[in-house]
């Protein structure tokens, strides 16, 4: 037998992990990108022990986690400025902040030094179940596999008729990298509650913080571009400091959550956003996107290709639709309690976080590990 071939749509962060991983494991690999230049968007990547893994496994840790500041310490504060719930990291149970701009080039690189081919100003438009994928130019590339890896509205997924829900939240965020200061916290990350409005704060690197700004998609004041300062210092007097150091931001006014009945039809799949999009209330949105990307390439390492698809969807499914479902119930208690019991919230939400059931489950995404039928013990 020859060597297999892949190509893949999009060279985003799931596109270029799965197309890194697969070419170390000597496949043939094409990326193809409708942009006419590689460039991530965006500011701050959550990566916790799944995603961390993921890196060192593809042999980016070690550039991407330059100048990193672990955390040690997550916590929910209310208005009241409360801590509702505090989850503990250690060396078994990473987490921190990159940026997105240093994993994306990381991984760039070790698709590059792997041999993975990136042909950029290529937009491809349709697959098809065989294996074939047509480009907006007419012309038709063939593999032994072709992923679509395009993202939310995926172009792939719509083409080989996959059935599929695209359901647009009313919710969004503004999100940007912050100069760090003497005075910030070392090693603590915070999510600020207050109304419908939220604010994360946690370290990234040595130079910056990464900080988010949640609110509903109604809330013009709060998602207006650029930033309104006032309307947040309004919410959250209390993190001047921080809401000042703001210069420009990224705005995303709406999320999304794509379920689809199926991830891959006979030789031709999908996988990331195209999959299984998600709010990113949990932080696992890209997580769980670049571990069934590696999934993935191990089942393809040991299993012929149908068999394969069929493995992965088996072992990544469960661990992606727990994530999007405590991922819409962290969002609804965030955007949907209601007005008049919002003197409850607080001490509703202490209670659930304290169950040791429920903090299990909204990190199971957390301690997947690839290729491995048991998982990682927090």
């Amino acid at each position: 037998m020859g060597t297999k071939q892949v190509i893949i749509a999009g060279a985003g962060l799931s596109g270029l992990t799965l197309g890194t991983a697969l070419a170390q494991r000597g496949w043939k690999v094409q990326v193809l990108e409708r942009a006419a230049e590689l460039r991530e968007i965006g500011a701050g990547l959550y990566t916790w022990e799944n995603g961390l893994k993921v890196l060192e496994e593809t042999d980016v840790y070690e550039e991407a986690s330059k100048q990193i500041e672990f955390i040690s310490e997550l916590k929910m504060v209310d208005e009241k400025k409360q801590v509702i719930h505090s989850t503990k990291f250690s060396d078994q149970n990473r987490f921190c902040v990159i940026p997105r701009k240093q994993v994306y080039g990381s991984l760039l690189r070790a698709a590059e030094k792997a041999g993975v081919q990136i042909e950029t100003s290529a937009c491809a438009v349709s697959a098809d179940p065989s294996g074939g994928i047509t480009l907006e130019n007419g012309h038709t590339l063939r593999a032994d596999l072709v992923v679509g890896a395009d993202g939310i509205n995926s172009s792939i997924r719509t083409s080989l008729n996959m059935a599929h829900t695209v359901e647009k939240m009313n919710n969004g965020a503004l999100r940007a990298l912050i100069p760090r200061v003497e005075a910030d916290e070392t090693g603590i990350a915070a999510e600020h509650w207050s109304g419908y409005r939220r604010i994360g704060i946690a370290p990234a690197t040595d130079d910056f913080r990464y900080i988010y700004l949640t609110a509903p998609s109604s809330d013009a004041e709060g998602l207006s571009d650029p930033i309104n300062k006032e309307a947040w210092l309004t919410s959250f007097p209390h993190l001047e400091s921080v809401i000042e150091r703001i210069d420009s931001s990224r705005l995303d006014r709406h999320f999304a959550y794509i379920y689809a009945s199926t991830w891959s039809v006979n030789r031709a799949a999908i996988i990331g956003d195209a999959a299984h999009g998600m709010e990113p209330n949990l932080g696992q949105g890209a997580g769980v996107s670049l571990t069934s990307a590696l999934e993935l390439a191990k089942q393809l390492e040991r299993h012929d290709i149908d068999t394969a698809l069929q493995q992965w969807e088996r072992i990544m499914r469960p661990t992606v639709e727990n994530t999007q479902i405590w991922s819409r119930i962290y969002g609804s208690a965030a955007s949907n309690w209601p007005r008049e019991l919002w003197h409850l919230r607080s001490e509703v939400i202490k209670k659930a976080m304290d169950s040791e059931n429920i903090d299990l489950m909204m990190s199971t995404a957390a301690r997947h590990v690839t290729g491995a039928a048991e998982q990682l013990q927090v």
